[in-house]
């Protein structure tokens, strides 16, 4: 299913933080959702209605939103085997 990815603020902010590179395999991946559908690409359920996106050792914490849209909320490198539970709240 194609959905229409949205971020916010902080997002963008940690988006903007990262190497050119994380950032252009991050905007691949959000174009793929859109134009594809979201199950082209990697995405895990973590708890209740957040989810992340895996990308490499990136990593998008998003949840689902009425009208077929994805908010993403936090976007970090993933430098350990477990999502930080700081990541989730």
């Amino acid at each position: 299913m194609k959905f229409t990815v949205e971020k916010t603020l902080a997002a963008e902010t940690e988006i903007n933080a990262l190497e050119q590179f994380q950032k252009d395999l991050l905007n691949k991946e959000y174009e793929t959702i859109e134009k594809q559908g979201i199950e082209f690409v990697r995405v895990k359920h973590l708890q209740k209605e957040i989810f992340e996106i895996k990308s490499n050792e990136l990593r998008s914490l998003f949840k689902y939103k009425a009208g077929a849209i994805i908010v993403i909320g936090v976007v970090f490198v993933k430098k350990t085997q477990k999502t930080l539970k700081t990541k989730l709240s």
